[in-house]
C-alpha cells in the first residue's frame, strides 16, 4: 500500500474514532447539563404593613436553578390592597386622606443552605425599582396625584416544602426596607415581611415529554 493510501485510511480510521467518541459523548453532556440546571417558578404571598397599616403583596417568580446551590431571576411584586391614611392638614385646616399602592419589579438570588427529597431551606435576597403612588383627597375631591421612584431591597430566610413531584408551599420573614435616603418613605414602606407562597416544578412535567 502506498504512502497516500496509508495516510487516507488512518485519516479516516480517525475521523471515524473522532465521530464515535462524540456521539458517546453528546448524551452524556446533555444530561450533565439539564441536571446542573433546572427552570423555575413560584408564586407568593407576602404579609407586610405600610405606615401600620396590613397589607398583602402578591408576587411571583420565574429564574433558573444551578444545581443544589442557587437560584436566580426576575420577580414582580404588587400591593393587593391600597392604604388609606387619614390626617388632618394643619396649613389647610382640613381633613385629608391619602391614598397608597405600591408595585415593584425585582431581581433575586436564593442561597440554598439545605435540600433534600422533600425540604429546602435557603436565604434570598431581592432588588428591584418600584413605583408607589400617592393619591391626597380633601373632602372626597381628588387635589394631587403623586408617582415616586423608589429602589427596594428585601431580605428573607424561607422553608420550601414538595407535597407531591409538582407542587409545594412554602413560608418565610424577612424584612423589607428602601434604598432611597428619603426619611418620610423609609418611615412608609420599611417594615417586617411574612411569606406564604405555592411552588410549582416544571421539571416534573419536562420529564413526562
Amino acid at each position: 500500500m502506498s504512502n497516500v493510501s496509508m495516510r487516507y485510511f488512518h485519516e479516516s480510521i480517525s475521523s471515524l474514532i473522532y465521530c464515535r467518541v462524540f456521539i458517546f459523548l453528546m448524551p452524556s453532556f446533555s444530561q450533565e447539563t439539564s441536571n446542573k440546571w433546572k427552570f423555575a417558578f413560584q408564586l407568593d404571598n407576602r404579609f407586610s404593613s405600610i405606615r401600620g397599616k396590613e397589607v398583602t403583596v402578591f408576587g411571583g417568580k420565574v429564574g433558573v436553578q444551578y444545581r443544589k446551590l442557587t437560584r436566580f431571576g426576575l420577580g414582580g411584586s404588587i400591593v393587593m390592597n391600597p392604604v388609606y391614611i387619614e390626617y388632618f392638614n394643619r396649613k389647610v385646616n382640613a381633613q385629608e386622606t391619602n391614598k397608597i399602592s405600591f408595585w415593584y419589579v425585582s431581581i433575586f438570588n436564593d442561597w440554598i443552605l439545605y435540600k433534600n427529597k422533600k425540604w429546602e431551606c435557603f436565604a434570598t435576597e431581592q432588588v428591584g425599582f418600584g413605583r408607589p403612588n400617592f393619591t391626597k383627597e380633601i373632602n372626597n375631591d381628588v387635589v394631587s396625584d403623586v408617582d415616586v421612584a423608589v429602589y427596594v431591597n428585601e431580605i428573607s430566610g424561607q422553608v420550601n416544602y414538595k407535597i407531591v413531584p409538582w407542587i409545594g408551599v412554602g413560608a418565610g420573614i424577612g424584612h423589607r426596607n428602601l434604598l432611597n435616603k428619603k426619611s418620610v418613605l423609609n418611615t412608609t414602606f420599611d417594615a417586617p415581611i411574612y411569606i406564604a407562597k405555592i411552588i410549582l416544578y416544571p421539571d416534573f412535567f419536562f420529564k413526562k415529554l
